[in-house]
């Protein structure tokens, strides 16, 4: 298991509080029913952000 900064570890941790359940973006689709997508921040992106995996950005989160 890798080990992690504390401070590492609480920048994570209040970058997902300011974001979480935030929309990243909408998008408009469909070609003959138009439908509007709303992509919410999730835990992938902020493994994207940090450039850690899924499960390292878990365990910070609900485990420390």
């Amino acid at each position: 298991m890798t080990k992690f900064n504390e401070d590492f570890i609480k920048q994570v941790k209040e970058y997902w509080e300011d974001n979480k359940g935030k929309f990243k973006h909408i998008e408009q689709s469909g070609v003959h029913r138009k439908v509007t997508v709303k992509k919410k921040f999730g835990l992938q992106d902020l493994s994207d952000q940090f450039n850690i995996t899924e499960g390292q950005a878990r365990r910070m989160l609900y485990v420390k």
